[in-house]
């Protein structure tokens, strides 16, 4: 067997400078240790007394893992003559558990082992938290999004998987969300990201005239603490169980919300917020009954979402009034959109077995492109809407 003594002064000082273990080890039960540098005491807490006296110079009886479960890699890798590769658990002289790499190549001239061990608890504590981490995202309900620097996608949780909106074969995040912020939006959303701050903004989707996805979306930077942006992670919150259940339209405090987000983003932007009224409607409900009722509200619904435009918002305002907000429309061309809506309602609809005559009355308020509180704009719509009722029931006054 290989005389281990003659290793001279110069070999073991350059085995004493790797920043790994180095054992020679019998191929025994034991894995019997004959040799092994200082770095390999410094990784088991022990000194070289110590692993002779308490442990007979066994290798093995440092191991906490299955050992007969490595005995059966050791046989194999003899029996097809390959290296060793694999990780097992060792106890530290203080108790600490570590996670030991191991590489070996058998001598089979000796029958002993080549052995070359790394500590990676540090990594293996990196990888078990960040395992964690990624358990606890995939259950979070929020669609979750993180990317480098550059918007490269790092990771998405389960429910990143399922919206349609999400192009699945994008792998860059602000490439596959800038289909979905109006373009008015993306100056201020680039704004905000050079200046790494958060970045809010809305999305919809819409089938046969029903919203099936309103998210809200935060754009969040994720800093080192010199506060530059390392990562960004984009999560998205599902504002459809928030919002009214027989529509599926935004909830009021949704529509005062996205409101003063575009009078924040475009202060001076021409906007009309409206009020639309069906008229008659408890007589509807006494004549026909709630179900029809409920009937007249949803194909209503429908028609205002498949006539506005996607930065346009609606709300179901009250039991039979919606609001609705215009973004970006001269007092021509709102005037236009909400003719089309009242000339639905010019033939009678069939519902239920019911050939119903639906009629709707429209306040409109305009902010003549200047900033105007949320409160004071509504307001204003629904003084329009009471002008309406009063004097010309069925018919549109914009102020």
């Amino acid at each position: 067997m290989m005389n281990i003594i003659a290793l001279g002064e110069q070999e073991k000082h350059i085995l004493n400078k790797i920043h790994a273990g180095v054992l020679y080890c019998k191929n025994d039960a034991g894995s019997t240790i004959l040799y092994a540098n200082d770095y390999f005491y410094s990784i088991v807490g022990y000194t070289r007394e110590e692993i002779s006296t308490l442990f007979q110079d066994k290798f093995a009886s440092l191991v906490i893992s299955d050992v007969s479960k490595i005995l059966v890699k050791v046989a194999r890798a003899i029996q097809e003559n390959v290296p060793l590769d694999y990780e097992f658990q060792m106890r530290h002289k203080d108790g600490r558990i570590l996670h030991i790499h191991d590489t070996a190549h058998y001598d089979a001239e000796n029958n002993c082992w080549y052995v070359t061990i790394m500590d990676v608890s540090a990594m293996k504590s990196i990888e078990y938290e960040r395992n964690k981490l990624s358990l606890y995202l995939h259950h979070v309900p929020d669609k979750i999004i993180i990317s480098d620097s550059d918007g490269q996608i790092l990771f998405k949780n389960n429910p990143a998987l399922l919206p349609d909106h999400f192009d699945p074969k994008c792998t860059n995040l602000f490439e596959m969300i800038e289909p979905l912020v109006h373009p008015d939006d993306l100056y201020a959303m680039r704004q905000k990201l050079e200046k790494e701050e958060i970045f809010e903004y809305e999305t919809q989707l819409q089938k046969n005239g029903r919203y099936v996805n309103h998210d809200r979306n935060r754009i969040i930077p994720i800093h080192d603490p010199k506060t530059n942006a390392l990562h960004y992670m984009h999560v998205s919150m599902d504002l459809l169980p928030q919002g009214d259940v027989l529509t599926s339209f935004p909830s009021r405090t949704m529509f005062e919300r996205y409101y003063n987000k575009v009078v924040e983003h475009a202060p001076h932007a021409p906007l009309h917020l409206g009020i639309l009224d069906v008229d008659n409607f408890k007589r509807i409900n006494d004549t026909y009954g709630h179900h029809t009722g409920d009937l007249i509200l949803k194909r209503t619904a429908r028609q205002l979402a498949t006539v506005l435009s996607e930065r346009d918002y609606l709300c179901r305002f009250g039991g039979d009034e919606f609001l609705i907000l215009l973004v970006d429309y001269t007092d021509k061309e709102a005037k236009e959109v909400l003719s089309r809506i009242r000339a639905l309602t010019f033939a009678p609809v069939h519902l239920d077995g019911y050939d119903i005559q639906i009629s709707y009355s429209i306040g409109v308020a305009f902010n003549y492109n200047r900033p105007v509180e949320y409160l004071q704009l509504n307001k204003q719509a629904d003084e329009a809407l009471y002008t309406v009722k009063k004097n010309n029931k069925g018919s549109l006054l914009i102020v």
